[in-house]
């Protein structure tokens, strides 16, 4: 797991690291996400959001979130970049951020990555990281088929995504339900879900 930091006031600057996921390469997809579309319409635009972004971290990732956020910090939790491994999840990985709760959460391809004790895990952190009214965008896998290709996600413009594959194809999970997630996800209610012609399904909900 990797953590980039980017505090407005008087924290870490952008790393080297940034610099992974700066530009979709030539294998990179690009899709409308509306789900995305209607998190960023529930948010100002004045530099007091603090967002954990559970993917990788970019300088394009911070260029577009940085008018919305005094803070940013991108966990690297990207299924399938490292050699012989499946998605896991440590719940230590996630660690507060001293005096700014989370109040918009990205979870890119994860959930459905995950075994139910690990999903239950990774939520039940995020609970705890947040604060009241949180936001939290979400996005699952799902494609017909009996392998799944993990795939690295990049903001584009606040409504595109590029998506990058990493890795071998994998044996495909269960298929995560809407109904699963909604379940999953409490005290978050969904407000917002869109199931995409790409095969995925998004949703945004916030913390009661």
């Amino acid at each position: 797991m990797r953590w980039l930091d980017r505090i407005r006031s008087g924290g870490a600057v952008p790393s080297e690291e940034s610099e992974t996921a700066d530009a979709p390469e030539s294998r990179a997809s690009e899709r409308a996400s509306p789900g995305l579309g209607a998190l960023f319409e529930g948010l100002r635009d004045d530099g007091g959001h603090s967002i954990l972004d559970l993917g990788e971290g970019s300088r394009r990732q911070l260029e577009m979130l940085t008018p919305y956020a005094g803070v940013v910090r991108f966990v690297g939790l990207v299924p399938g970049t490292d050699e012989g491994s499946r998605a896991g999840f440590d719940p230590e990985v996630l660690v507060a951020h001293p005096g700014h709760p989370y109040d918009v959460v990205l979870a890119w391809d994860v959930l459905d990555r995950l075994n139910p004790e690990e999903r239950a895990s990774l939520v039940a952190r995020i609970v705890d990281i947040t604060g009241p009214g949180a936001r939290l965008y979400a996005s699952v896998d799902a494609s017909d088929g009996t392998t799944r290709q993990p795939v690295r996600s990049m903001l584009v413009s606040h409504d595109r995504i590029a998506r990058e594959p990493v890795g071998d194809p994998e044996p495909a999970a269960p298929e995560l339900l809407p109904a699963e997630v909604e379940r999953l996800l409490r005290p978050f209610t969904v407000t917002h879900a869109f199931s995409l012609r790409a095969g995925a399904r998004e949703y945004v909900a916030r913390k009661k």
